[in-house]
């Protein structure tokens, strides 16, 4: 199985693509095929680690026959947040994770649509309370129908979402009075959630935490920000000071949410426009402050610069857009008092 891995690489084109938002099927599976590219690789680790003879090194070995005899399921397993939450955690541990996790969360991996996962090794790897308070069939809904409003309004983020998110983990949120939704770069393909309140705020927590997937999977690829770089950030999003990649990733995810509440404003539900609006130039603004201070701070990489400057062309044209004076006003007051901002009542970690 280790035979089969390979250097990948982004072109600078392809960088201002995914800055731009638009992920063609090619270039989606080129992410997941460097995801599991990585993941063999730390599986491969832990088995030397453990010992050829050990459960855990037995384990790994009769996986990668199995995906050597059946390679039409090699990609989906590799990528599996299962596998690659497994890995790390068992790497933390100095190789000493039990195997049987592994096979059993395997067992009850997606295998088309959102699976709800509240087991190891994701309950663990997470780290939240999981949340009992919603049925699975109540889920269900839900996201049937956060997945029809994205397909309706928003159809390149619902068409990335089902190629890119398997799992959804449900947590207590730990600021009660907020929904909350957070992803792992290990564990590629899941997202810890809250129960929200409607399908409206999961379509929205879909297409932020779908963005963090994009570029942990390019960043698996390519250096974004310079490794050294001492910057950081006080982004209005986070009240810790971030370093240029944090910073980055929450760029680009915040990006998608102007986005998602600029398209609902014009062309959602009329009752929800005005708290459409109001999201819409609060992150227009946020995310276009702190861009420019990313961009003019020497952090970014060559590559990491094609992609920003993608995303740039994506939200420095909005700040033009007329809204009413009430939504601007009120964006400019918020990030004017310095406190931490979230938008629809969800805080995203990231």
């Amino acid at each position: 199985m280790t035979d089969g891995l390979v250097r990948h690489s982004l072109s600078a084109a392809e960088l201002a693509i995914i800055g731009s938002g638009v992920l063609p099927g090619p270039l989606i599976t080129s992410l997941k095929r460097a995801i599991a590219s990585r993941n063999i690789a730390l599986l491969e680790v832990i088995r030397r680690l453990s010992g050829p003879a050990s459960a855990t090194g037995r384990m790994i070995g009769a996986l990668w026959q199995e995906l050597e005899q059946r390679a039409d399921r090699g990609l989906a397993v590799l990528v599996s947040p299962q596998v690659g939450a497994w890995a790390e955690d068992t790497l933390r541990a100095e190789g000493r994770g039990d195997p049987e996790v592994l096979v059993a969360a395997l067992g009850r991996r997606a295998s088309g649509g959102f699976r709800l996962d509240t087991g190891e090794p994701l309950r663990s790897h997470f780290g939240f309370d999981i949340a009992e308070t919603m049925t699975r069939a109540r889920w269900a809904a839900l996201c049937r129908e956060a997945l029809q409003l994205l397909a309706a309004r928003h159809g390149r983020t619902a068409a990335s979402l089902t190629e890119l998110i398997t799992t959804i983990v449900p947590v207590n949120s730990p600021a009660p009075a907020d929904a909350f939704s957070g992803t792992s770069g290990a564990a590629f393909g899941a997202v810890a959630l809250s129960p929200p309140i409607g399908s409206a705020q999961l379509a929205a927590a879909f297409s932020h935490e779908l963005q963090h997937h994009v570029l942990a999977a390019t960043q698996e690829i390519v250096a974004l920000t310079e490794p050294d770089h001492p910057a950081r950030f006080a982004v209005p999003w986070r009240d810790d000071p971030r370093n240029a990649a944090a910073t980055l990733q929450g760029i680009y995810a915040h990006a998608a949410i102007c986005e998602f509440h600029r398209a609902e404003w014009r062309d959602g539900p009329t009752a929800d426009a005005n708290a459409n609006v109001a999201a819409y130039a609060l992150w227009r603004q946020a995310t276009a402050q702190a861009l420019t201070m990313l961009l003019d701070s020497g952090a970014l990489t060559p590559a990491g610069r094609a992609l920003a400057e993608a995303v740039g062309g994506r939200i420095f044209p909005l700040l033009a857009e007329a809204v009413p004076g009430w939504a601007r006003q009120r964006a400019e007051t918020e990030l004017a008092s310095r406190r931490v901002l979230s938008s629809s009542s969800v805080r995203y970690r990231g």
